[in-house]
């Protein structure tokens, strides 16, 4: 698997096809060859070849720690072993978060709730968050204050009494059968689920049937073609539960959103910042296909009636999970979301924290959070933590609300995914 992987040549005369240019190209003879390269080693196979996605996100990383492991022993020791002596690491040996006197995450997370709390603000409407955190004249909106209480909950698993008149405002925000950005003159489908995801956290009862409907009602061409708003809605419409028609609609649509980024060794199916035709040559996007990643693990965590899309969307996780996990750039993006109304065009602009994205998406697929991939980006949220004020800042310097929310829920996620402590740096 590191031969493979590296492509360091060791049976070039023995395996045609196994070192070409393509990293996919040489997994593929890898594992058309396995039977062969097994002989090739005198050893015996434990069984049959396996998948392409347990190879990519499990079998290659505990064959590149082992080669890691063998390395730095022999650099210790003075002596190197040929390379298929190199024997699996002990789970004991495995890469695991180093005990340090820095605080827990717990003690952590009581801060940010302290900081959080600190930047409420009060406005025409009531009580809530501003989308920066930062002190301004904006007063606080429905949406930002739905972050800022998604954010609460994670920190201190309550709705404490001091937060009863933000859910209050929030409440009180709605307007035909919805909500709004700043920026948007009407209820829009993203806005209202982000929105009734907080509700419902705090409502665990409440089924906001007129408020889905009229997200049903929304979901027109600019809908379909966006995998934030697709993904989002979908995320909510599960939590809620009581609606699998629409679940079923807006999963099916979202697998939709895919396209063909694949070459020479076989299609690749992910997801752009947009699906509308007529695009010139897009690219695959990191943010976008771990939202929908994420999204479509929490789905098939619900029934799906649909037996054929079920395994569709099985298909689609495991294909696009592996793809993240080998992504190193994991820099935010942003996109504007533009809408025809009669008063003109609507814009909508949005940022991805793409580093939290990749952990939930990830920790989602079922990776854990000692997994390289995994970790390299755990450790690109922490670089972006400001632990004098601590919140997280853009790398503008805004310190947008939703940009700690992702965080949080980012290390809440690699923190149930493991048994080891995590550790704030």
């Amino acid at each position: 698997m590191v031969d493979a992987s590296l492509a360091l040549g060791l049976v070039q005369d023995d395996v045609p096809g196994l070192y070409t240019l393509d990293l996919g190209g040489r997994r593929t003879a890898l594992l058309a060859n396995w039977e062969r390269l097994h002989e090739l080693r005198s050893v015996t196979s434990s069984g049959p070849a396996p998948t392409m996605r347990s190879l990519r996100l499990d079998l290659e990383t505990e064959a590149l720690s082992a080669l890691a492991l063998a390395l730095t022993d022999a650099e210790r020791s003075g002596t190197a072993g040929p390379p298929h002596a190199v024997a699996a690491p002990d789970a004991a040996l495995r890469p695991r978060l180093v005990r340090s006197p820095v605080p827990l995450l717990a003690d952590e997370f009581r801060r940010i709730a302290g900081a959080l709390r600190d930047a409420l603000t009060s406005g025409p409407g009531g009580r809530g968050w501003r989308h920066d955190l930062r002190r301004g004249p904006n007063s606080p909106t429905a949406l930002s204050t739905s972050f800022g209480l998604k954010a609460m909950l994670l920190t201190e698993g309550h709705l404490a009494a001091d937060l009863l008149p933000v859910a209050a405002f929030l409440v009180q925000a709605e307007r035909d059968g919805g909500y709004a950005a700043r920026s948007q003159g009407v209820p829009r489908p993203e806005g209202t689920a982000a929105v009734l995801s907080a509700l419902h956290r705090i409502n665990g009862t409440a089924t906001f049937g007129t408020q889905l409907d009229v997200i049903a009602a929304s979901l027109g061409e600019v809908e379909r073609s966006r995998p934030l708003v697709l993904s989002t809605i979908l995320e909510t419409c599960v939590q809620l539960g009581g609606r699998p028609e629409l679940t079923e609609t807006l999963a099916g649509d979202l697998l939709a959103a895919r396209r063909n980024f694949g070459s020479d060794a076989g299609p690749l199916m992910l997801w752009p910042q947009k699906a509308e035709e007529g695009l010139v040559a897009p690219k695959p996007s990191v943010p976008h296909t771990a939202r929908a990643v994420r999204a479509l693990a929490i789905t098939l965590g619900s029934a799906f009636a649909d037996a054929a899309l079920r395994s569709e969307a099985e298909a689609a996780l495991e294909e696009a999970a592996a793809w993240l996990a080998e992504q190193q750039n994991l820099e935010g993006t942003s996109e504007l979301i533009e809408r025809e109304t009669e008063h003109g065009v609507e814009q909508l602009y949005v940022r991805h924290y793409t580093a939290a994205w990749v952990v939930k998406a990830l920790v989602s697929a079922g990776l854990p959070a000692s997994h390289a991939a995994v970790s390299t980006a755990l450790a690109r949220v922490w670089a972006d933590y400001q632990p004098e004020m601590s919140l997280w800042r853009w790398s503008n310097g805004d310190v947008p609300v939703w940009m700690t929310l992702d965080s949080l829920e980012a290390l809440h996620s690699a923190a149930l995914s493991d048994t080891v402590t995590l550790r704030a740096p």
